[in-house]
C-alpha cells in the first residue's frame, strides 16, 4: 500500500519544484468573440455549470422520478445552464440555453420550478430546500441545500449536482451539498450525519471500509468506525468543488474536492465525510471575498487537480495518488504564465462526457487543455496544460462594449464543446449577466453562439456558397487538375452533393503487394498500400494498374451526406469505445498529426487517418484530382490549394442538406452530376 504524503510536505515538495512557465516568444492570437446575452439582472451571480447528460448507472437512469426532472424543458434537461445567485441568501438558476436577453426578476420566489420557462428555481434558501427535509436526524439538518452558493459541480457519471456554499462569508463555516432533482438534499443518503449537507467540523469521516468489492449490500456493511485519514475541514467559506471520481476504497462513493476561504482543500466521501487534502496556504485567498476559486480535474493519464491562485497569476497543480481509503496529496506544482491575469476560474477545453466513472462538467478529457477565466484583463485564455498560452479571447457585448478588468465572474464550457458560458458583470451594476461565446483555440472561433444572426454569419454562407460552386467545378490542367487524378470535380463522385456513386468506373483503386508464399504485404511505392489513380493529363486513354500490384481492393466513394457531424464526436467519446465488448476484441483509436504537427484522434479516411473534415476534403482534392493542397495530411509544396478551396467545400458539406446554401445550389449539384454520369 502506498504511503500517504503529508499534505504540509507535499506542499514544500511543490515549492521546490514549481517552477514559473518562461514568457512566450511570441503572444498567443487573440480573437474577438460576439456575446449573446442569455440573461441579465441575475442578482450576485457566482459559479455556472451547464447540467449535462446523466449516464445510464447513476441515479437519473434508474428512478423514474429523477427521469422527469432531466426531460426537454424541465429544471435538470442537459442543456440548461445552472448558476448560482445571492439573491434571496441564495439560489440555484436553471436557465434554458437558448434563451435571449431574459430578465430575471428581482423576486426569485416568482420564478417556477417545473415548467419550460426560460429561467426555473432548481433550489434556494428556503424550508423546502432544507436538509431536514430527507435527512431531519443528521447533524446539518438545519442547513439548506444552498446558502450563498459560489460552484457547481455535476457528478454527470454516477451521481447528482453538488454546490459548494460561502453561507458566512470568507471566514464563516462553508458548506458542500449533495442535491436531488427536487433541489434539496439529496433522499436516503448514505451519510446518517450529513444527509445531503457536509459543514464546517460537523460532518467529518466516520468510518473506513474493512474490505474492497462484495457487492452492493457489503458496500454498506463492510465498514468500520474511524476518525479523519488526513486532517482537514470545510471551517471557512467552500468557495469551489469538483468531481474526483469513486472513492479509491472500492465502495463506490463519490467523492468531491472543495477549496475553502483558508486556501486549504478538503476532500468530501458522500458516505463517510469530509477529510483533508491539501493544508491551508495552498491557494493565497486573502482577506476579500473571493467570489469563486475555480477547480478543474484530470483523471487521466494521471490524477491531477488544477486550482485558480488569482492573487498569484498562476494555477495550482495537485497531483493526487491513494492509499486504498482516500485520496492523497503527492506534490503540489504550478502553471505560471505571462498571460495569467488574476486567474478567477477553469474549465475544461473539452469536458468528459463519455467516461461513465468521471463525466462531469469539472473533468477534463484526455490530454484537454485548459480554459482560463482572466478577471484581471477580462479575457479568456485557452492554456495547455505544460503552461503554453494556446489562444486568447477578447469578448465582445451586442452593444460593442466589451468585457473589461474586473467584469468576469465566472466561466463553464459546454458538454459539445462548442460555447463557453460567462458570468459576468458590466461596470457600475450590481447584477450580472449570462453571456454565450463560441469556443476557441488557435486557429480561431469553434462557432458563433447564434450562428443565424451573429456576426460572421454571412462569411459563413459565402463560404459555403463557394464551397457548392467549387464542389461541381470542373477543374483543368489550368486550375489545378493532375497530373494523375480519377476524376475532374467532386459531384462525378458525389452525385447530388453529398451522395455516392454506385459507378464502378468512379470507385478508387487501392493496390498492393502481397508475398505469393507467405502471404506477407509488401512495400508497394514506398508504403504498404497505394491509390492507383485511373486518369493522367498526358494521356486519354484510362491508366493501367501498376505492374508490381497483385491486389486491387475497388472502394466506393464515401456518402458526404452526415461527414461532418464526425468532427462534433468527442474524444472521450471516441477513446471510450476502445474497449472489448465482451468477445476479446477491441478497436483503437488512432492518433495522427494535422499539417500543424498536432496529434489528434483520427475520424476520417479508410483507416481513419485524417482528422478533420477541412483535411478529409484537401486530401480528396489531392487523391482524387491531384489538385495539392497544404492542408492535406501529406502534402507536398507546390500546392495549388493554400487550404481556402478545402475549407470552403467543408463549410459547404457543414451546411448540410436542403438548409443554407445547399438549398440554392442543390438542383445544379443534381444536374451537373447527371450530365457527368457515364
Amino acid at each position: 500500500m502506498p504511503r500517504p504524503v503529508s499534505p504540509r510536505a507535499a506542499l514544500l515538495a511543490g515549492a521546490l519544484l514549481s517552477v514559473p512557465a518562461a514568457a512566450p516568444a511570441q503572444a498567443p492570437p487573440t480573437w474577438t468573440l460576439p456575446a449573446r446575452v442569455v440573461a441579465s439582472g441575475l442578482p450576485g451571480a457566482h459559479g455556472v455549470r451547464e447540467v449535462g447528460r446523466f449516464h445510464a448507472g447513476g441515479p437519473f437512469a434508474s428512478n423514474p422520478e429523477f427521469m422527469l426532472g432531466v426531460q426537454p424543458g424541465r429544471v435538470l434537461d442537459p442543456t440548461r445552464v445552472l448558476v448560482a445567485v445571492d439573491g434571496g441568501g441564495g439560489a440555484v438558476l436553471s436557465i434554458a440555453a437558448g434563451a435571449r436577453g431574459v430578465v430575471v426578476p428581482a423576486d426569485l420566489a416568482r420564478l417556477p420550478a417545473g415548467t419550460g420557462a426560460p429561467v426555473q428555481l432548481y433550489s434556494a434558501a428556503a424550508p423546502s430546500f432544507a436538509n431536514r427535509v430527507h435527512n431531519a436526524g443528521a447533524r446539518t439538518a438545519a442547513e439548506g441545500a444552498v446558502a450563498s452558493p459560489r460552484y457547481l459541480s455535476v457528478n454527470n457519471a454516477f451521481g447528482r449536482p453538488w454546490i459548494a456554499n460561502a453561507p458566512a462569508g470568507l471566514r464563516g463555516e462553508g458548506t458542500v451539498t449533495v442535491t436531488d432533482p427536487d433541489g434539496a438534499p439529496l433522499a436516503n443518503a448514505p451519510s446518517d450525519a450529513a444527509g445531503g449537507v457536509f459543514a464546517g467540523r460537523r460532518t467529518p469521516r466516520t468510518g473506513v471500509p474493512t474490505s474492497q468489492g462484495g457487492g452492493w449490500l457489503a458496500r454498506w456493511w463492510n465498514r468500520r468506525a474511524s476518525g479523519q485519514l488526513t486532517p482537514g475541514a470545510l471551517d471557512a467559506g467552500a468557495f469551489g468543488t469538483a468531481l474526483l471520481g469513486a472513492s479509491p476504497d472500492g465502495s463506490g462513493f463519490a467523492v468531491f474536492a472543495a477549496v475553502t476561504g483558508t486556501g486549504a482543500v478538503a476532500q468530501v466521501h458522500v458516505r463517510e465525510g469530509v477529510d483533508g487534502l491539501a493544508p491551508p496556504g495552498t491557494i493565497a485567498v486573502g482577506e476579500s471575498d473571493p467570489g469563486v476559486i475555480g477547480m478543474a480535474f484530470e483523471w487521466t493519464p494521471r490524477r491531477t487537480l488544477y486550482v485558480a491562485d488569482a492573487r498569484r497569476d498562476r494555477l495550482a497543480v495537485l497531483r493526487l495518488g491513494d492509499d486504498e481509503r482516500q485520496f492523497v496529496l503527492e506534490r503540489v506544482d504550478h502553471l505560471a504564465s505571462a498571460w495569467l491575469h488574476e486567474p478567477v476560474d477553469i474549465a475544461p477545453a473539452l469536458p468528459e462526457v463519455a467516461n461513465p466513472r468521471f463525466a462531469s462538467g469539472t473533468t477534463l478529457a484526455g490530454g484537454a487543455d485548459l480554459l482560463v477565466a482572466n478577471r484581471g484583463d477580462g479575457t479568456l485564455l485557452r492554456l495547455a496544460q505544460d503552461g503554453r498560452a494556446v489562444a486568447r479571447a477578447v469578448l465582445m457585448r451586442p452593444d460593442g462594449r466589451p468585457v473589461g478588468p474586473g467584469e468576469l465572474r465566472a466561466i463553464a464550457v459546454s458538454s459539445d464543446a462548442q460555447r463557453v458560458w460567462v458570468v459576468a458583470r458590466r461596470a457600475g451594476r450590481a447584477d450580472d449577466e449570462l453571456l454565450a461565446v463560441s469556443a476557441f483555440d488557435a486557429r480561431g472561433p469553434f462557432a458563433d453562439a447564434d450562428p443565424a444572426t451573429a456576426p460572421g454569419a454571412a462569411a459563413l454562407r459565402t463560404s459555403a456558397a463557394e464551397g457548392a460552386r467549387l464542389f461541381s467545378q470542373d477543374f483543368t490542367a489550368a486550375t489545378g487538375l493532375g497530373p494523375l487524378f480519377n476524376a475532374t470535380s467532386c459531384v462525378a463522385c458525389h452525385p447530388g452533393g453529398r451522395g455516392a456513386s454506385a459507378n464502378e468506373a468512379r470507385f478508387a483503386r487501392r493496390v498492393a503487394r502481397v508475398d505469393p508464399r507467405s502471404g506477407r504485404v509488401l512495400a508497394l511505392a514506398g508504403a504498404d498500400s497505394a491509390l492507383a489513380p485511373r486518369h493522367a493529363l498526358a494521356s486519354d486513354a484510362p491508366l493501367a494498374l501498376p505492374r508490381a500490384a497483385n491486389v486491387v481492393s475497388l472502394r466506393m466513394p464515401l456518402a458526404l451526406v452526415a461527414a461532418a457531424r464526425l468532427d462534433d464526436i468527442d474524444d472521450a467519446a471516441i477513446e471510450a469505445q476502445a474497449v472489448a465488448k465482451g468477445d476479446g476484441i477491441h478497436g483503437r483509436v488512432h492518433r495522427v498529426a494535422g499539417p500543424d504537427g498536432h496529434a489528434r484522434i483520427g475520424r476520417y479516411g479508410w483507416k481513419a487517418d485524417v482528422a478533420s473534415l477541412d483535411e478529409m476534403v484537401a486530401a480528396a482534392f489531392s487523391d482524387e484530382m491531384g489538385v495539392a493542397s497544404a492542408l492535406a495530411p501529406r502534402g507536398r509544396p507546390p500546392f495549388e490549394d493554400d487550404g481556402a478551396m478545402a475549407r470552403a467545400v467543408a463549410a459547404f458539406l457543414r451546411a448540410g442538406p436542403g438548409t443554407g446554401p445547399g438549398r440554392a445550389v442543390g438542383p445544379a449539384l443534381v444536374a451537373a452530376s447527371q450530365e457527368r454520369a457515364p
